[in-house]
């Protein structure tokens, strides 16, 4: 009988305890004979925001994993070099553990896309998948394993753990917010990226901390959140997404009389005046001269016509993060995956609903907004 190798391939950006709940579930459930956790160099399906370094995730994952028996941290990947292509890697495992039976540990929407990755025929050569669900995926995994075994004829494995739903773009925005991760990341990994500096948004984030209120960082983490998962499901620049819905509300409780030199437009509502100061503020001084972000931040309240797909984004979010509420909001969220610009108008209908429904003076420049998009529907 085979030893059992298990392999949880992946970028580590950074671990976080879920990672490492897998792995300890694979070590409960399986007992294999080794475990090699190894960090990628450059991730082929991911565009990633903020990147820690190689040798910082190698670093965080050693610390991570360190109390899991039979785990190894490998730095195959990384000294690898280029783009980190799971076929090579499975290759290379199963000629130095030839005597070993490989399961590539993963989670269910890995193997959603997993006919995507480059030769994945070749994987299954060498490897077998060995799926970890998250919570609320129960038929989504069932469904992708039926699809997967009659499209590749192989049966997969599943633990029987169920995870929690936990990306590192969470945590890395937490920590550039300096919101709590402590339910998040093992001890030691959130002091080394302290250490070190890691995710941290410099001048530009420091600002922002230093004058909103808790409640509204919270609220700018899920408007970052949701705008850069936008952002890559379109083409969009992250840095400019992260940038524009990072400050998007940096003005909220900032006073005119500061800025004795700011000029407003006329007639413009206190609701939405903050998002031209915020774009002067973001300018002058916080030196930002991107036009396309500035423009982002200056009508992410009011929208305007003819606005680019950066301002669409961050304006949508604003209205859609996960901390909205309001009636319909799940809708017109799923929605926005399915038809973007839809959910984009119906977004605008909904704040200026808002405006009606509180009795509120209503911008003009909104209604141009409205009727500017909803011909073209």
């Amino acid at each position: 009988m085979k030893k059992k190798l298990v392999f949880f391939g992946g970028t580590f950006d950074p671990p976080h305890i879920e990672h490492v709940k897998m792995v300890e579930a694979v070590e409960k459930e399986i007992s294999p004979d080794k475990i090699i956790i190894m960090p990628t160099f450059i991730p082929p399906h991911k565009k990633v925001f903020m990147p820690a370094s190689p040798k910082n995730r190698l670093e965080m994952c050693k610390i991570a994993f360190a109390k899991i028996n039979g785990a190894v941290v490998s730095d195959y990947e990384i000294k690898q070099k280029g783009k980190s292509f799971s076929y090579l890697t499975v290759k290379h495992l199963a000629e130095e553990y030839s005597d070993y039976e490989i399961l590539f540990l993963m989670g269910t929407d890995m193997l959603s896309s997993f006919h995507t990755w480059k030769n994945p025929t070749e994987i299954l050569k060498f490897a077998t998948p060995l799926l970890c669900q998250r919570q609320g995926e129960d038929k989504t995994a069932v469904e992708s394993k039926e699809e997967f075994f009659k499209k590749f004829g192989v049966k997969i494995g599943c633990l029987n753990f169920v995870g929690k739903d936990l990306s590192s773009t969470q945590i890395k925005i937490k920590k550039l917010l300096k919101l709590s991760v402590d339910d998040s990341l093992i001890f030691g990994v959130n002091e080394y990226i302290d250490r070190h500096f890691l995710y941290n948004g410099g001048k530009i984030a420091d600002f922002v901390i230093s004058n909103l209120t808790e409640k509204r960082l919270v609220h700018t983490k899920g408007v970052i959140e949701l705008a850069l998962r936008y952002a890559k499901a379109f083409g969009v620049s992250l840095k400019k997404t992260l940038k524009a819905s990072l400050l998007h509300d940096v003005a909220k409780y900032l006073s005119l009389s500061d800025y004795p030199e700011f000029v407003p437009p006329k007639a413009v509502p206190s609701q939405v005046m903050h998002q031209y100061l915020g774009a002067y503020v973001a300018e002058k001084e916080l030196g930002v001269k991107d036009k396309e972000v500035l423009n982002a931040i200056r009508y992410h309240t009011s929208a305007k016509p003819n606005m680019s797909l950066l301002a669409k984004i961050v304006f949508t979010a604003d209205m859609l993060e996960e901390g909205r509420t309001y009636d319909g909001v799940e809708k017109i969220r799923a929605l926005s995956f399915e038809d973007f610009d839809k959910a984009f108008i119906l977004s605008m209908q909904r704040s200026l609903d808002y405006v009606y429904e509180r009795g509120c003076e209503v911008y003009p420049l909104t209604l141009k907004a409205y009727e500017y998009y909803a011909k073209r529907k």
